[in-house]
């Protein structure tokens, strides 16, 4: 186990491999421990971290959790390891934060997956959206057996020798804690936030996720940063529905060039706030495309003005 304190508060984390950094970021009444499986596979190309969010696993705080909070604990923890660029991958919660991060920090983040993450706090299922009263929280934390039974639910007919490890973690946020997320999460709406989108985006969703509603790909329709993923046999889970074909889905994304960013060359009479940065993006990756996100017959929202073309990546289907 590997702790560091940050802003005074204790945070556990771990790290597998070498090579350009990944961050994991796990979901709400999970820990690092989760990503087990997926570090050690990425970590054979790359450096994998992972740490405990505030107030979960074995990361204490006094403090009730925030969306915005967590953000900011990812560029903190960047900056305790001397990590000045990485790239993201977040889970349900994770996901939503991992996404938050990327638009507000693109000069920190040079890639985003999302898998399974309300991108509107709205998708969350009625389920979760009850811990939110004060009642059900802390009679969801006082019975730790019907947290592990949540999460045994979550994570299917899994075998992998770790689930016994997650049940545990989820055990040990407070009601303060359960009930804190739930609450920042089900009021977060990144949606206007999707146009300032400027680094490559994976988003994955199971088609039979019953915690956050699938129809959140529907969103990045026309996020040109954006390529979607729609997981048809997974449900909350797709790393562990569908693990093998999850990591290469993952694998390959993350393996693409990042965007170049690149400054001219000043002249010295000019002032350098007046020159802006120009960013090269990458060869666009290959992917196959299809008419409907969810295979459904409804006709799509209506299409905004597209940005200008050397800005952006075409909208891509994996």
């Amino acid at each position: 186990m590997s702790i560091i304190v940050i802003d005074n508060q204790r945070v556990h984390y771990e790290v597998f491999g070498r090579g350009r950094p990944v961050v994991f970021l796990h979901g709400w009444l999970g820990s690092w421990r989760y990503w087990y499986t997926s570090m050690e596979v990425i970590s054979h190309h790359f450096r994998t971290y992972s740490f405990d969010f505030w107030g979960f696993g074995e990361s204490r705080t006094n403090e009730m959790p925030t969306i915005q909070g967590y953000s900011n604990q990812v560029i903190l923890f960047l900056d305790a390891m001397g990590i000045e660029r990485a790239a993201l991958v977040g889970h349900s919660m994770g996901g939503m934060v991992a996404m938050k991060t990327a638009i507000e920090h693109p000069e920190r983040i040079t890639r985003v997956v999302t898998v399974g993450a309300p991108i509107n706090g709205d998708a969350l299922s009625w389920m979760l959206k009850l811990v939110d009263r004060p009642f059900f929280a802390e009679f969801f934390a006082r019975r730790p057996w019907l947290r592990r039974s949540l999460f045994r639910f979550f994570f299917g007919d899994s075998l992998d020798p770790e689930v016994d490890e997650v049940l545990e973690d989820s055990t040990k946020s407070t009601a303060d804690t359960i009930r804190g997320a739930i609450h920042s999460m089900w009021r977060t709406d990144l949606t206007p936030m999707l146009d300032k989108l400027r680094v490559p985006a994976l988003v994955v969703h199971g088609a039979r996720d019953d915690i956050v509603n699938p129809n959140q790909l529907q969103l990045f329709t026309y996020v040109p940063m954006a390529q979607v993923v729609r997981m048809e046999q997974s449900r909350h889970f797709p790393f562990v529905d569908e693990a093998d074909r999850f990591h290469e889905i993952l694998l390959r994304f993350l393996q693409q060039p990042d965007l170049i960013t690149t400054a001219p060359k000043l002249d010295p009479k000019q002032s350098t706030s007046a020159t802006l940065p120009r960013v090269e993006p990458p060869a666009p990756p290959v992917t196959e495309r299809s008419n409907s996100i969810d295979g459904s017959e409804a006709p799509p929202p209506p299409r905004p003005t597209p940005p200008a073309p050397h800005s952006a990546l075409p909208p891509g289907r994996m």
